[in-house]
């Protein structure tokens, strides 16, 4: 790491009580996987501060008495080393902690030592199983800070500067509500995540990226045009970018909904593109944006398979195949198989292409949309959609397990941040 470039962030850790003699020394197993990377952001030979926390209420409340007890440096990171009770994979603590930590706009990360006791290596096996867990996390805390940690080659036809925009909606799964007396669901939440890319150099060490969620009446996915024009032209102005190109790619949209969803919402883009680029120029002549309004359909019967060799049986499409000309709509699509699972029939995803400018007539966007496929932070390989609308279903996610749906998200400093992943 270069000690005149790179930014210490001032890490407070949060570890379970149970965990009070091993903690520092899972501290600086991980300290060293994020620096080992050499990128803008390091960890310190110490945590800043170590918070001790308990189990559900005592987990929460130990982390709002601290940030509430004093002064807060900048460049602040918060680790949770956390143990559900009951040997339980997952912390019900989580959503509140996150939540308290968004609305005041800090960078977090969770370790479940359920999964995997990181305190506790009996073995070899063990040892290299909390070293790869370790390792993905380090990568993962380095792109919540903004870090690009992999980059790829986008089609060179594709107009830059170019915004990428993707769209999802999560719905929360029904619960017994015992006032109810039945199993009732929760309201959905939206999200909306835009990234920019300036060129095709790949050089950029952090992402630009702003995103922004809203909440929804249960089980609504359509007329999210408000949202979208409002989240593109605030990344707009915060970027100080007029594109060339906005690429928007919408999941949640069958074939019934198709024309009335991209009638009310590809208007609604293009008035936030023209209104990001009055803001930047004063009110002076604004050059056309090419725009691509792209769905990606996940929730289809199609399925693709490919004969074996020497005639014995019948595989999946192997990952990245493409199948074009099997238009079912009056829109131009295809299939994009993006991964191939060993022991199930895989499933491909649908773009149906339901807009297309002249000015990206060149640009192809089946391979556009490959490439983003290997963009995404969290996996290292291909996904099945776009990396943008990819984020914008974690998003959704995370945002939709918060009591206010995602109301008090801080989405100004976390500006250039994926803190959803």
């Amino acid at each position: 790491v270069d000690a005149g470039r790179a930014v210490e962030l001032n890490v407070v850790l949060v570890y379970h009580r149970s965990l009070d003699r091993h903690y520092l020394s899972v501290y600086d197993r991980l300290a060293r996987f994020v620096n080992n990377f050499s990128s803008l952001y390091r960890f310190g030979d110490r945590p800043f501060a170590c918070v001790e926390a308990g189990d559900l209420q005592s987990h929460w409340e130990a982390v709002e008495q601290y940030f509430m007890g004093g002064q807060i440096p900048d460049n602040v990171f918060v680790l949770d080393f956390t143990r559900p009770p009951r040997r339980s994979s997952t912390d019900p603590a989580y959503s509140v902690v996150k939540q308290m930590l968004g609305r005041a706009g800090y960078l977090s990360q969770f370790l479940n030592f359920n999964n995997c006791d990181h305190s506790s290596l009996r073995d070899d096996k063990m040892t290299r199983r909390s070293n790869t867990i370790l390792q993905g996390v380090a990568r993962q805390v380095l792109s919540k800070c903004g870090v690009r940690v992999w980059w790829v080659t986008v089609p060179r036809s594709l107009p830059m500067p170019c915004v990428f925009v993707g769209v999802d909606v999560f719905h929360a799964p029904r619960k017994y509500d015992p006032k109810e007396g039945k199993r009732t669901a929760k309201e959905s939440c939206a999200a909306v995540v835009v990234q920019l890319i300036r060129n095709n150099d790949g050089d950029h060490p952090t992402v630009e990226v702003y995103s922004e969620t809203e909440r929804r009446e249960t089980g609504k996915e359509v007329e999210l045009g408000a949202i979208m024009k409002g989240a593109v032209k605030k990344a707009m102005v915060h970027f100080g970018v007029n594109p060339a190109s906005c690429i928007v790619w919408r999941d949640g949209v069958g074939d019934t909904a198709l024309k009335s969803v991209t009638d009310k919402e590809i208007p609604e883009i293009r008035e936030a593109l023209r209104e990001g680029m009055d803001h930047q120029n004063g009110g002076g002549v604004n050059r056309d944006v090419s725009l691509a309004y792209v769905v990606c359909q996940k929730r289809i019967a199609t399925k693709f398979l490919t004969a074996e060799q020497g005639g014995r049986g019948v595989l999946g499409m192997p990952a990245g195949a493409l199948v074009e000309g099997l238009n079912t709509t009056e829109h131009e699509s295809f299939y994009i198989n993006a991964t191939s699972p060993p022991y199930s029939t895989p499933k491909p995803v649908r773009f149906v292409i339901a807009q297309k400018d002249d000015g990206l007539s060149e640009t192809p966007m089946s391979e556009l949309a490959w490439a983003l496929c290997h963009e995404y932070p969290n996996w290292t390989g291909p996904i099945k959609l776009p990396a943008p609308v990819q984020m914008a279903h974690k998003l959704a996610e995370l945002a939709g397990s918060f009591n206010d749906c995602g109301d008090s998200i801080n989405s100004e400093a976390f500006a250039n941040r994926m803190h959803y992943l």
